[in-house]
């Protein structure tokens, strides 16, 4: 291996590792949008969507968010449908309000390939990683609950 080809795999990983960085501060810029507040004093919130950050088409997000809904009914876990999105709107994805342990959130979450969950308790929000707990990433607390959800009419 070359120096240049070295200094190549380097760039590559720190380009990585910023590109983790930045999307793990991306995650705490949100909000939620839900028909009603959930009525679980813990829970996660949980998204099939877009696999480690990996975009995928909108039928087949639909589509994997349907498989974790029927997933979820055949556990016996309750469950409020709410949107999750940047707060200036550009991106938004179908998210669950479950009402579940953090360790079984954390479980079907890697089950689906997602970075990282929100986990609520007692009215306090916070980011957990999942995929990027491998990458160094470690919970971080975000804030009161309610000043994060937004309360009307889903589409």
């Amino acid at each position: 291996m070359s120096q240049d080809d070295r200094h190549s795999d380097d760039d590559q990983l720190q380009d990585g590792n910023a590109e983790r960085q930045a999307t793990w501060l991306s995650y705490q810029q949100i909000i939620f949008r839900a028909s009603e507040t959930p009525d679980y004093s813990n829970f996660a919130i949980l998204t099939a969507f877009n696999p480690e950050s990996i975009v995928l088409s909108c039928k087949e997000n639909r589509q994997r968010q349907q498989r974790l809904e029927a997933e979820l009914s055949a556990l016996g876990y309750a469950y409020l449908r709410l949107d999750c999105s940047a707060p200036d709107g550009r991106w938004h994805e179908p998210s669950l309000a479950v009402c579940t342990g953090l360790s079984q959130a954390c479980e079907l979450a890697a089950k689906w390939r997602q970075n990282a969950i929100y986990w609520v308790s007692l009215q306090q929000l916070y980011l957990v990683p999942v995929m990027l707990k491998h990458q160094g990433f470690s919970q971080t607390a975000l804030g009161k609950w309610p000043a994060y959800l937004h309360i009307q009419g889903l589409e």
